[in-house]
């Protein structure tokens, strides 16, 4: 119960913080506004609120953890690396795009199926972790490919990175050693990924805050 409690906080006070930087991104690209940062405010606030579900599925019901909070988290994720594509390309590309849609698409059918018609909590929980694994890593190496020479752009990088390790981790643990309607509490490494997920997020979102700044201030140089 103790873990449930400290878990249930940390989602919602993470949640928060991720919809209040999601926000303070939104007003910091109001002039001039660059290409991408309204996808990455829009990817974030979808993250935030995600969290905010899953604290809050004692009170609505295991639907709002089974399937909007999942299908809210792979959504958000999408959203920030279509937004980091174009913060540095300038546009989306047709791969990008495609395997997007093709992940949600699986994403959806998968989640739908496993708690509708043939209810499996490990089967949501690894199609999740998969869809996760490839976004987080794309971003990774869309960063690192960027700008090698950028501080706020490595950080980001690897608080991506580090966020696809833990998600590993945490669904492994889960599938290893299930216990019944136990979820992120299946285990100390369960419980421990969990609750470090969600501030390796928001220190990514706080180096992408800092590389909207960083990049604005060169605009207004020039």
């Amino acid at each position: 119960m103790k873990n449930l409690v400290i878990l249930q906080m940390v989602f919602f006070l993470g949640g928060l913080a991720v919809l209040a930087l999601a926000w303070r991104m939104r007003r910091v690209n109001r002039t001039p506004r660059l290409p991408g940062v309204s996808w990455w405010a829009a990817g974030y606030a979808a993250i935030g609120l995600a969290a905010i579900g899953t604290g809050a599925d004692l009170y609505y019901g295991d639907w709002i953890k089974g399937v909007v909070s999942h299908l809210l988290l792979t959504g958000g994720v999408v959203l920030v690396w279509m937004g980091t594509r174009l913060f540095f390309e300038g546009r989306l590309g047709g791969p990008a795009v495609t395997v997007s849609a093709v992940l949600m698409t699986c994403e959806v059918l998968g989640i739908f199926w496993f708690y509708f018609v043939a209810p499996s909590y490990q089967a949501r929980l690894t199609i999740t972790c998969v869809v996760l694994l490839i976004l987080s890593m794309s971003l990774s190496m869309s960063l690192f490919l960027s700008r090698m020479d950028d501080r706020a752009v490595i950080a980001a990088g690897v608080c991506y990175s580090l966020f696809a390790l833990l998600n590993g981790l945490r669904t492994i643990s889960i599938l290893i050693s299930p216990v019944p309607f136990a979820h992120y509490l299946s285990g100390p490494l369960a419980v421990a990924a969990t609750a470090l997920m969600l501030p390796v997020l928001l220190a990514a979102q706080a180096a992408t805050l800092v590389m909207i700044r960083d990049t604005i201030r060169e605009k207004k140089r020039k």
